[in-house]
């Protein structure tokens, strides 16, 4: 979870005025003889060389580019610019604060992630401010459907990603390089964490658990183990910290099957990694069937994984009990053609194209099927002959989705008709 405040925005002009310069993308509105700022997003302290980018469009413009740090600054404060040979103006008044967030390492926000943790400012943009429009892109950058096409895949490359808009004016972000957390290995009875960063001296290496917590002192980047005699405990935190500063950590409730895939945590054996998802029982995030199922069994499970998909990700469990008994897949059954079948039935009744993983996981010699599927905010079908259905998660239960569930996950305004 990241850590949200509020600062403000004066420090943030005050931050960018003592930068030399600054990588920064921004993407403007036509607007008469100029162009107004729709969204912009500045990273401090970052000096990686930038591939310079300049999309432009008769009524959009996206640019990718190294400025002076007091330019950005004026731009923060409302004040006019020439950009590129493009006139900038920005909507205002400037808000008074900015909303702060801070991120661990290889936590995702705004479909970013990064190694190290990080310090992100948003400023929301006035709603009555110039609103881009919806007509095919076509110009001398990539052609597009339309604006939020463009701008997301400027942004992350991933135009067809999700309905969403921006409702930000600017993102500042600044790298916390000073010590992070770049790989954890979990086996059954060791815990190896390796540490990187800029200023170590004096860091602490920390892993609690409910009945207590073993410490190191950190000398530098390199390799630290701490014992499992009994395992990881369930809802472990391992933290790398300064005094009673934190600079990056980790939280081990359960494996995160089907959301953010932490690429920095590898389990050595998957058995342990399962026995903590199963701790916390079936819920939001998890369902689990013995058998690849049958009739109204399969619609079952195929409406679950499209509200996973609709919300926040979750998992499907095929070789486990409801009682959380790992069985395992039926002996002497072809894995390979259980796992075709499966992605069969989400390729045959689920739209859009689910964003899924399925992997067969080995414990004390009986197979489980994981469907891990990941959720983007955007709704998910589930297609009975040519009607779609909708779905979300409540706790351990899948519930047609009401009509404000559905208009919100398609970004649309709801009626007055209720459900």
């Amino acid at each position: 979870m990241a850590n949200n405040g509020q600062t403000d925005t004066a420090v943030l002009v005050a931050m960018l005025s003592e930068r030399a310069a600054v990588n920064v993308r921004l993407a403007l509105v036509a607007d008469a003889q100029q162009w107004q700022l729709h969204h912009g997003q500045v990273t401090l302290d970052d000096d990686t060389p930038v591939k310079e980018r300049a999309w432009r469009y008769s009524t959009a413009s996206f640019l990718e580019l190294r400025l002076p740090g007091p330019t950005v600054a004026a731009l923060l404060r409302g004040d006019e610019q020439d950009i590129h040979g493009l006139h900038v103006v920005v909507p205002g008044p400037l808000p008074s604060s900015a909303s702060i967030s801070r991120l661990r390492g290889q936590q995702e926000w705004d479909r970013v992630t990064t190694p190290w943790p990080r310090t992100e400012w948003t400023i929301n943009r006035d709603a009555n401010t110039l609103q881009p429009g919806h007509d095919l892109l076509v110009g001398d950058g990539p052609s597009f459907l339309n604006f939020n096409h463009a701008l997301r895949a400027f942004l992350h490359q991933r135009p067809h990603d999700s309905n969403a808009g921006r409702s930000d004016l600017w993102r500042v972000v600044l790298p916390q390089r000073a010590g992070w957390l770049s790989q954890i290995t979990i086996g059954p009875d060791l815990l190896t964490a390796v540490v990187d960063g800029e200023a170590l001296d004096g860091a602490v290496l920390e892993l609690s658990w409910g009945a207590g917590n073993e410490r190191q002192s950190v000398d530098g980047a390199g390799a630290y183990r701490f014992e499992l005699p009994h395992g990881l405990a369930h809802d472990s935190l391992l933290m790398l910290r300064h005094a009673e500063q934190w600079l990056d950590w980790r939280h081990f409730p359960a494996p995160t099957y089907g959301r953010a895939r932490d690429a920095s945590v590898v389990w050595e054996q998957p058995g342990p990694e399962l026995e903590l998802l199963l701790a916390n029982g079936e819920g939001k995030h998890l369902e689990c069937t013995q058998e690849v199922p049958e009739g109204d069994s399969r619609k079952q499970m195929l409406k679950t994984i499209a509200a996973f998909a609709s919300q926040d990700g979750g998992t499907v469990l095929i070789g486990v009990q409801d009682d959380l008994q790992i069985v395992g897949l039926p002996e002497g059954s072809n894995v390979d053609k259980q796992v075709l079948q499966v992605v069969g039935m989400i390729r045959d009744h689920l739209e859009p194209v689910q964003s899924y993983e399925s992997r067969v996981i080995d414990h004390d010699g009986k197979k489980v099927l994981a469907i891990e599927v990941s959720g983007r905010g955007q709704m998910h079908a589930y297609r009975n002959g040519a009607r779609p259905e909708f779905y979300v998660r409540i706790g351990p239960n899948t519930v047609p989705a009401r009509h404000h569930e559905i208009a919100a996950g398609f970004l649309q305004t709801p009626t007055a008709t209720t459900f």
